[in-house]
């Protein structure tokens, strides 16, 4: 690990110890809803990790010449991108990289759609891909211009959401675990430890429709991604029973149930696992495990939109990600896991020493490992909508 990298993690240590006060105070009712303002403070927070530069409207996005050839535009999530990589690219191209930020996949398409500022460089899901492809947001990839696309490991190319990485690469992925601190509460490994009859322990639900219902339907033996409504209702119920205990602490997202974790304030909590990891460098008390059932799997992408002004800046930017070094450094800035085979033996030994950043390869094959596809229609998309409208109103 670099004396630079180091650097940066003790600073958002630090940040997080003297946020954790207020990421952890009870919400007022008054003025927002429960997980709001735990989520507006670490907005803020981690908007502090690194520059952004964001655009007050479009006005300011004008200000920059479109096609200038030396402005790349990047539209990713909050704390995803070493500033180091950024810097360093700015000065081998002598271009400017502009970050601007979002939450969701839903604010990012929001915003795209509703005619937002103009970006070069979008970060979405991949789920989210054929939705964009569909939308005429994307530009096919020019893999002439690409050469490091060699490095992404097998299992990772050719995807179901974009047959033959037409219009996406790999970015970063990360399943989703059950953690724990080992000092209040040490779980099996199953889901069974939130989902079965037993209620004894608290616990957190992500403060996401796929992942939670997914991780039913995996505990259920189901695919995260069916469409099956027999499967679902199945889903339902078990969710209905689960939010119904007493251990029940809400849903909250990562940071939020990392922070609780850290304060040994619930048993467990299910949560990226890429999330958590930033508390066991700080506490190596606090862990996180993948449930022998299997769980599911976010990959997110790079892609190029259709209406980019430098789209040849961008394709340069894609394959200096995709290089072997600055992949490695990628992935020790944000902790995440890479689908870089190329860069996964320059990773810090703290990363390769944890299992459930590294699930087996086998998962992928034998379906323990889900990744979030797509629903396949209105349809299904309906059936888990009604699903997490219920679970969040109870």
């Amino acid at each position: 690990m670099t004396r630079g990298v180091r650097g940066r993690r003790v600073e958002r240590l630090e940040r997080l110890r003297a946020s954790a006060a207020q990421l952890l105070r009870p919400f007022d009712p008054l003025t927002l809803r429960r997980g709001q303002r735990p989520l507006l403070a670490l907005c803020a927070l981690l908007s502090s990790c690194y520059r952004v530069d964001k655009p007050a409207g479009p006005a300011a996005a004008a200000a920059v010449p479109a096609g200038d050839g030396r402005t790349l535009r990047v539209f990713i999530w909050s704390e995803y991108m070493d500033p180091d990589i950024v810097g360093a690219f700015e000065k081998q191209s002598g271009a400017r990289v502009i970050l601007d930020t979002f939450e969701s996949n839903e604010a990012m398409l929001a915003k795209l759609q509703g005619g937002g500022a103009t970006y070069d460089l979008v970060v979405p899901s991949s789920y989210v891909v054929q939705t964009m492809v569909r939308a005429g947001l994307l530009q096919p990839l020019n893999r002439a211009q690409l050469p490091n696309l060699k490095n992404v490991a097998p299992e990772f190319l050719n995807p179901p959401y974009d047959p033959g990485n037409r219009y996406s690469v790999p970015y970063q992925y990360a399943a989703t675990g059950l953690a724990y601190n080992k000092s209040r509460y040490v779980p099996r490994s199953s889901w069974a430890e939130i989902f079965g009859p037993e209620d004894r322990r608290s616990f957190v639900l992500l403060d996401d429709p796929r992942e939670v219902i997914g991780a039913a339907l995996k505990y259920l033996g189901h695919s995260a991604n069916t469409a099956d409504v027999a499967e679902l209702r199945a889903a339902r119920d078990l969710l209905r029973r689960t939010v119904a205990k007493k251990g029940f602490q809400g849903f909250d997202g990562g940071p939020g149930t990392r922070n609780k974790l850290l304060a040994r304030q619930v048993d467990l909590g299910q949560i990226y696992v890429g999330d958590l990891l930033i508390a066991t460098e700080e506490n190596p008390q606090v862990q996180v495990l993948l449930p022998r059932e299997g769980t599911t799997i976010s990959m997110d992408t790079l892609v190029v939109l259709k209406r980019s002004p430098n789209p040849a800046l961008a394709h340069r930017f894609i394959n200096t990600l995709l290089d072997a070094e600055v992949g490695a450094r990628l992935s020790n800035y944000t902790y995440y896991a890479t689908p870089n085979a190329a860069a996964r033996p320059l990773l810090d030994d703290f990363l390769k020493e944890i299992p459930a950043l590294n699930p087996p390869p086998q998962w992928l094959q034998n379906g323990k490992l889900d990744f979030i596809d797509e629903l396949p229609g209105r349809r299904a998309q309906r059936l888990y909508d009604r699903i997490w409208t219920e679970l969040k109103s109870r």
